[in-house]
């Protein structure tokens, strides 16, 4: 009876631990800059005014307003890059990664996939993004100049002439 007691007394103990080192753990706060890849926002089909294939699975749709997202497919599809247009099937004026909203490939095959996410972006966020997937040219930042150290002061030894005695 008294090893029983024991043995739930330790798993109480362990399990307990376990708890605390469960709760305790802390996530490091997200830059601006990191992108949510699991984004659920959505974008007014009306308002879709470019797009831009990032590679087989991924899409940057600039909306109006300078508005930026990051929509990601469920499969990748090699008709993104090479798609004459691209077109929208959704229930209602809402493009979103839920409800059955796909994208549609007009080009050499119809194909038509399902949205994964859809992120918006901030515009350091889009910069990133093109950058990144080879779509342009990262801004070259310039050196900063050396800084200012003070430190032994060189002495300038004077050297004489000495002429040759004839």
């Amino acid at each position: 009876m008294k090893k029983r007691y024991i043995k739930q007394c330790f798993l109480a103990f362990c399990l307990s631990g376990l708890v605390a080192a469960c709760a305790t753990s802390e996530t490091e706060p997200r830059a601006e800059t990191d992108i949510e890849y699991n984004g659920t926002d959505c974008i007014s089909i009306r308002t879709i005014r470019d797009y831009t294939p990032l590679d087989n699975r991924n899409l940057l749709v600039e909306a109006a307003g300078r508005r930026h997202y990051l929509v990601t497919l469920v499969m990748t599809s090699f008709e993104l890059r090479s798609s004459f247009r691209l077109g929208f099937r959704s229930r209602d004026d809402w493009l979103c990664p839920y409800g059955g909203d796909r994208i549609v490939f007009e080009g050499l095959a119809n194909d038509e996939i399902s949205i994964r996410s859809i992120t918006r972006l901030t515009a350091e966020q889009t910069e990133d993004l093109l950058v990144r997937y080879g779509k342009k040219e990262p801004t070259e930042q310039q050196d900063p100049p050396p800084p200012d150290l003070k430190g032994a002061e060189v002495e300038e030894l004077g050297s004489e002439v000495v002429e040759p005695v004839e």
